[in-house]
Formats: C-alpha cells, structure tokens, sequence
C-alpha cells in the first residue's frame, strides 16, 4: 500500500518554457563535443531568447545552419567551435541570423544493438 503519491513527471514541463517557440534539432557534428554536444544529440532549442555571451546558438550564416557558441567581440562576432577551423568569424558586414538558443542537448543512451526498427532513433537524457 501507497503511503504518499508521487507528482506525475512531464518531461515537458522540465525542458519546454515557451511551447510556440521551442523547435527540436538533431546535432550534425562532433564540433561542440567540449560542451557536451556530440553528432545526433537531439537540441532543444527556444526561438524566444536572446543570446548572450557563453550561449550555445543555431545560427544561419552563408546557406547553412551551424550550432556553436556565441561570443561577440569587438567589431565582429565570432561563433566558437572546439576547434578553431570550425569556428566562424562574422564582421560587422556579413549577413547571419540567430535562429535559436539551446537549452537542452539530448544525450542518447540506449545501447548501438538495441536501435532497431522504432528505438532506430530513441533519444533519452
């Protein structure tokens, strides 16, 4: 018998704040594996914030969509990857658009054996 009941767990609750502007991504790269951040890592992203400086950010730059951190500097901005060459340096002429904030990295556990069929994709934090 139940002494006490346990609240219900929503795991939406925890990592959705604004449900009209969150946007779910799967990570392509390895290139933020210092934050934690590896290639198929599903990105929960809030297309409401602001980023500031330490941010992790999808941005569109040049056709095509890059998570990286945000950390704007004098006269440009420089979007940091773990690696230099995988950073990107935009100057105060170029075109780039911020389309989100990360709030959440999805780290998948489930073992490389076991994603078959309907767990091909399972993502679990």
């Amino acid at each position: 018998m139940l002494t006490h009941e346990e609240p219900e767990l929503d795991v939406t609750d925890i990592i959705v704040m604004d449900p009209d502007n969150t946007f779910y991504m799967r990570m392509g790269t390895d290139a933020m594996r210092g934050h934690c951040i590896l290639k198929d890592h599903v990105l929960v992203i809030d297309r409401s914030l602001t980023p500031i400086a330490g941010s992790i950010v999808v941005f569109y730059h040049e056709g095509e969509f890059y998570t990286r951190e945000y950390a704007p500097e004098s006269g440009r901005l420089v979007l940091k990857a773990d690696l230099p060459a995988d950073s990107v340096i935009v100057e105060n002429n170029e075109d780039w658009r911020c389309w989100g904030v990360v709030t959440v990295a999805l780290n998948p556990l489930i073992h490389p054996l076991q994603r078959v069929g309907r767990y091909a994709y399972v993502c679990a934090c």
